[in-house]
């Protein structure tokens, strides 16, 4: 397990390291989302899961994540509409989106929702901390206006 740590550590990049971050996950899969929970706070993240799309809208609003990973499974559950609303807000719109997704032809309709990024299940753990690094970067470049 020391071995699989270090590699984890070596392939994040130093925005994964730096202080504390807080990523909202949206996964409708509870091992996936443990699994992403259990990598991610081992980097020192903050990590809140939600298993619904409602609950991902709710939670933007009142925890003002750094970033967030939605299911792309949770788009036929309302998905698309909490993407629309967290681009329509004024204190979410400049969160930085990522999806999770099974499918590998839902890349142009992630980039239609507002995502930055598509991560591709089953995902290797350095595939997983390099996208959320890139996502944590993106809201430091560009803050929420």
């Amino acid at each position: 397990m020391q071995l699989e740590e270090k590699a984890m550590q070596a392939a994040a990049p130093s925005t994964v390291k730096s202080a504390a971050k807080k990523l909202l996950v949206a996964e409708s899969d509870p091992q996936i989302g443990q699994t992403i929970v259990d990598l991610l706070t081992r980097l020192g993240f903050e990590v809140i899961l939600v298993r619904e799309a409602r609950d991902a809208l709710r939670k933007a609003l009142s925890d003002s994540p750094d970033a967030i990973l939605l299911d792309s499974a949770l788009m036929a559950t309302g998905g698309m509409d909490v993407c629309a609303m967290l681009r329509a807000h004024k204190d979410t719109k400049g969160i930085p989106l990522g999806f999770l997704t099974g499918d590998p032809g839902s890349e142009k309709a992630a980039q239609q929702a507002g995502a930055l990024l598509l991560i591709p299940k089953p995902f290797k753990p350095e595939q997983l901390i390099s996208s959320v690094g890139l996502l944590v970067s993106a809201r430091r470049r560009k803050p929420a206006a």
